[in-house]
């Protein structure tokens, strides 16, 4: 057997319950504690863990607890320890950080990462529709970076040296933005390295179906460029307000996926900047030759797309934007002349999102951290 595809021998893990390997984790109260935390309450939930925010007493600080419901079946911990290794390996300001790796009295794992009070790209198009091209461009661009970072850096993972990582899980709710206009990646639990598979999954397709590549989908060979396809969908979705690939059946998605089919940018009845239609067609054509090379020349694409909507840093357009969606001009209306009253009336919704506070976070993805967390979904 491949070494990859189990944890070491000489592993310091507490080794699981097979007998109990199909229950499921029991979780905890609020005000009950896990090591030296106290929860808090919870975040999010879904198929695979739940997220609690904790509070660290000694430290006097706040951190997320992200608890595995499978906690004592083999594979499961088997990613989730992968996880925690690759995120211990990764100091980027876009991506969400680990500190700690602990366990319940009952055995199962947790990780305690980072707390972020921000909102969720998902939970922002479903609030207020489209976002403003700035806007959408800036958080894509910053996407870009951490990406960037995620694909060139090395990892060593259960003693071997990889070069390169494929998150393979980009989605709009994996993608945080902060009140001060900051973007965080999160939920790397189904990331592998470019040249291996850790952990085998069978015939299984992992990741969100509706924002993989068509190689993915199909389990052709995966590189860094199926990870600037899923960006592109996000991108696309951050401009429309849509999905790119909205079927809600398998059979429907996967011949429209594989043969590349979507509505152009042009058919949502607003003109978008030709240079947005370019990086939106190129980070999602079909063959992965035919895509952008690597995330660092996506991001200039972005950037440069940016660059002829506006002026301002990418983190002031966010900052602005999360403070109020109005402070951000359609650029369909060049803004030394736009009238604010047609503004208003003709942003397709943007006026209509409320700023979401932290603390309002359930019901809607706003999340302190990594939301709804290896959850994979069907469309």
């Amino acid at each position: 057997m491949d070494a990859l595809q189990c944890q070491p021998q000489n592993a310091q893990y507490p080794p699981p319950d097979r007998s109990a390997a199909d229950q499921l984790t029991v979780m905890p109260a609020v005000g009950a504690k896990l090591g030296p935390y106290i929860v808090q309450g919870p975040i999010a939930e879904g198929g695979s863990a739940a997220v609690f925010k904790v509070w660290h007493e000694a430290l006097e600080t706040v951190r997320a607890v992200k608890i595995l419901k499978q906690g004592r079946k083999p594979d499961a911990r088997e990613r989730f320890f992968t996880e925690a290794k690759i995120l211990a390996d990764i100091r980027h300001p876009n991506i969400v950080e680990i500190f700690d790796i602990g366990y319940m009295e009952s055995g199962e794992p947790y990780l305690v990462l980072e707390y972020v009070e921000g909102v969720s790209i998902k939970a922002l198009i479903g609030s207020g529709g489209r976002l403003p091209v700035a806007a959408a461009l800036s958080a894509a661009y910053c996407v870009c970076r951490a990406l960037r970072y995620a694909h060139l850096k090395s990892y060593t993972l259960y003693g071997k040296v990889y070069k390169g990582l494929i998150h393979r899980d980009i989605k709009p709710e994996n993608i945080l933005v902060t009140k001060g206009g900051g973007v965080k990646l999160m939920d790397f639990g189904i990331a592998r390295p470019s040249e291996a598979s850790l952990h085998t999954v069978g015939a299984k397709v992992m990741g969100t179906l509706v924002y993989l590549s068509p190689e993915q989908l199909t389990g052709g060979t995966l590189d860094h460029r199926s990870d600037i396809f899923s960006l592109g969908t996000v991108l696309y979705e951050m401009a429309t307000g849509a999905r790119a690939f909205p079927q809600k059946t398998l059979a429907e998605l996967v011949p429209e996926k594989t043969a590349g089919r979507y509505q152009p940018l042009s058919s949502y009845g607003v003109k978008f900047p030709r240079s947005v239609e370019i990086t939106v067609d190129k980070s999602m054509a079909l063959r992965p030759e035919d895509r952008y090379a690597d995330a660092s020349e996506m991001a200039q694409a972005i950037y440069a797309a940016l660059r002829e909507v506006s002026d301002l840093p990418h983190n002031d357009i966010l900052s602005s934007y999360m403070r109020d969606p109005k402070s951000i001009p359609d650029w369909t209306e060049p803004q030394k002349t736009q009238d604010p009253a047609t503004s208003e009336k003709d942003a397709q919704g943007l006026g209509k999102l409320p700023w979401i506070i932290a603390g309002v976070a359930v019901g809607i993805t706003v999340v302190g951290i990594v939301a709804l967390m290896l959850i994979q979904k069907t469309v």
